[in-house]
């Protein structure tokens, strides 16, 4: 794979509240609704000789997914949708959730896991209806499929084992009277690939592209999903990930409409470059560059620091897995809303972090709506 390797210069600043008049040119949302629990359990449990240890995290893994209950999140979601009436929503980890008892893993899994549990898309989209909003998919792009056996009861002769599927997808909605075209879905050509229990899982990431039109004024947008950071060969997956993105994003763009980007980029601003030790073939011994660095560096700009007035920090990473502990605290800005004039001239722009206090939590189980806060954002421009 090629590798057009990108710089950037890092701006700092603090964070802003929300305050606006209601003649804004367009209102955007990035949110990533959480897939119910934390997956790395599993990947620790395949480096473990026992037959039941991937089978036993997984079962922790979905009963997690369960208790940290979409259904109710979705409402509140919901509510965040209601009270902003973004025009574009950029959506990530919208699972669908599936078992199959008992499994077939262990033989094959000749059969992939079809009773859904859980289609977060469909669960968020009747909430949207029941509070008398109208959305439409624009975009939407397949990404992992996951399946594998865990627990799914006891008997006298030992453990009966079904198989459970994670499906992930990214989504683009857009509000009634919004009109779109071009859409362009893809996933990245390099992903992260684990072999659990001689399964090969692929953990694919993926992008969704595509043009809007909100009150006359033209504008493409683009959501996506990166890979973790942190440690390798993560932080390489996703600096090249962003590098495909970014190439693809400018070969199918015009020069003239503005461009807004945005999702979950797992990369704070603070991120620094860095030369990859990740093991992958090609890539061992290449500096890299962060996603965040990446965007600024090609002529995005950070909307959280091109308000007028910034008050706080703008953090959007994150809650603790069950999403219920209301003294956890956020750590890290991976979830960004990047803008690229493209000529246009910018009036004012205004940025809110939402479900980022124990406020926010449900009021049935006292949940999180998320374990990230979403980024909402109101754009106007000169006319």
């Amino acid at each position: 794979m090629k590798s057009k390797l990108l710089a950037g210069v890092l701006a700092l600043g603090l964070a802003a509240p929300l305050a606006f008049a209601d003649d804004e040119k367009i209102k955007v949302l990035s949110r990533n609704v959480y897939l119910g629990a934390d997956i790395f359990p599993v990947l620790a449990a395949a480096q473990d000789p026992d037959p039941l240890a991937v089978p036993l995290a997984v079962t922790e893994v979905f009963q997690t997914a369960q208790a940290t209950n979409f259904p109710e999140r979705a409402g509140a979601l919901a509510d965040e949708i209601v009270s902003r009436k973004p025009h574009v929503i950029g959506l990530q980890e919208v699972s669908i959730w599936s078992t199959q008892i008992p499994g077939d893993f262990l033989i094959g899994n000749p059969a992939q896991a079809s009773d859904v549990v859980y289609d977060f898309l469909e669960i968020l989209m009747a909430n949207l209806e029941a509070r008398g909003l109208s959305y439409e998919v624009a975009a939407s792009v397949d990404n992992a499929d996951i399946e594998l056996p865990f627990v799914a009861g006891i008997t006298a002769e030992g453990p009966i084992l079904g198989d459970v599927r994670l499906q992930d997808r990214d989504i683009v909605l857009v509000r009634k009277k919004v009109s779109y075209s071009n859409a362009l879905s893809g996933n990245f050509t390099v992903n992260g690939v684990v072999d659990i229990n001689g399964v090969q899982a692929s953990f694919t990431r993926g992008y969704n592209i595509l043009d809007v039109n909100v009150k006359g004024a033209d504008y493409r947008i683009v959501n996506t999903h990166l890979e973790v950071g942190g440690s390798e060969p993560f932080k390489s997956l996703q600096a090249v990930q962003m590098n495909e993105l970014l190439q693809i994003v400018d070969a199918t763009s015009s020069d003239t409409n503005p461009i807004i980007m945005l999702g979950d980029f797992n990369s704070d601003p603070r991120d620094t470059p860095f030369v990859s030790a990740s093991g992958i073939p090609g890539l061992d011994g290449l500096p890299l560059v962060p996603p965040y660095l990446q965007a600024t560096g090609t002529g995005y700009g950070d909307t959280w620091l091109m308000q007028d007035k910034i008050r706080g920090e703008g953090l959007t990473c994150c809650f603790d897995d069950a999403v219920s502990d209301e003294t956890a605290t956020l750590s890290s800005r991976i979830d960004h809303v990047f803008l690229k004039l493209n000529g246009s001239e910018l009036e004012r722009v205004k940025v809110k972090v939402l479900g980022d206090s124990s406020a926010d939590m449900t009021d049935t189980s006292n949940l999180y709506p998320s374990d990230h806060a979403g980024v909402f954002a109101k754009i106007r421009f000169d006319d």
